[in-house]
């Protein structure tokens, strides 16, 4: 993988990680239930961190716990980030016009394909499925998302029973609680994300046949222990279903760090 082609990747994960930002702070921005407990979770991520967790902590809610200074402030970040991100979006544009986006289809072709009609298509076949989905949840299934408890005023003297983020972040609350500590939950559930970080710069064998279904088919079996995790993740903490997420956590950094790594570039 060339170096244009890592920077791709690097501003595409840096604009995954502002588009988690934003959506955790405007999650808080209700105040419900829901919101001020997973604030609460959230920002006491960074007391681990030796020497400056603490303070880090304090900074972020602005005293000794969430309260209302602390919403003022995600307000106020999830505002400016809107602008960042519109930046990093450029940004990432930019770098992929410049070396040009790839395709499993014709990656042993060396002559480029041109952006219409073929991905002009594919393009407008996935906005327009995504606004389907979208119109759907939003005039039919408003409520289908939101968790009942976040329809009750905050209140730190009464903590739900079972506290659960956004389904957006599902499968990575799944892989901080099959660890067995706090600190150790949380190192490797930022380890899930660093991972992806990597993997622009692991080597990889190399293969003279191409097999484009055999990755086809790895990647469909990442795709939906991806979606099994985001399961598990609303799931009370019972023994059968941390099992299960111990294994699905497991395919997780398999997947990333062995087929990806081990096995040929191209499978």
């Amino acid at each position: 993988m060339g170096f244009l082609k890592k920077k791709t990747w690097l501003t595409g994960l840096l604009l995954f990680i502002l588009l988690m930002t934003e959506a955790f702070t405007g999650y808080v921005l209700p105040w419900g239930q829901m919101s001020y407990w997973a604030a609460t979770v959230i920002t006491n991520f960074f007391s681990i961190v030796p020497f400056i967790g603490n303070y880090v902590t304090e900074f972020l809610w602005g005293g000794f716990t969430v309260s209302e200074v602390t919403l003022k402030r995600f307000f106020s970040l999830h505002f400016i980030l809107g602008f960042l991100i519109s930046v990093f979006v450029t940004i990432h544009i930019i770098v992929l016009h410049d070396k040009s986006s790839s395709s499993a289809k014709f990656e042993n072709l060396n002559k480029k394909v041109n952006f219409l009609p073929l991905f002009s298509e594919e393009a407008m076949f996935s906005i327009l499925g995504f606004l389907i989905l979208v119109i759907f949840f939003v005039f039919f299934r408003p409520n289908y998302f939101m968790h009942p408890a976040n329809y009750e005023r905050s209140n730190p003297l009464v903590t739900p029973l079972h506290i659960v983020p956004e389904w957006y972040f599902l499968p990575f609350y799944t892989i901080l609680r099959v660890a067995p500590g706090k600190v150790s939950g949380i190192i490797l559930m930022v380890l899930a994300i660093v991972v992806l970080f990597i993997l622009p710069f692991l080597t990889y064998k190399k293969q003279k046949k191409y097999n484009y279904y055999k990755r086809t088919f790895f990647f469909w079996t990442f795709v939906w222990n991806f979606l099994v995790l985001g399961y598990l993740g609303s799931c009370p903490t019972e023994p059968i279903y941390i099992l299960f997420g111990k294994l699905s956590t497991f395919y997780y950094f398999y997947y990333l760090f062995w087929m990806l790594w081990k096995l040929p570039k191209n499978i």
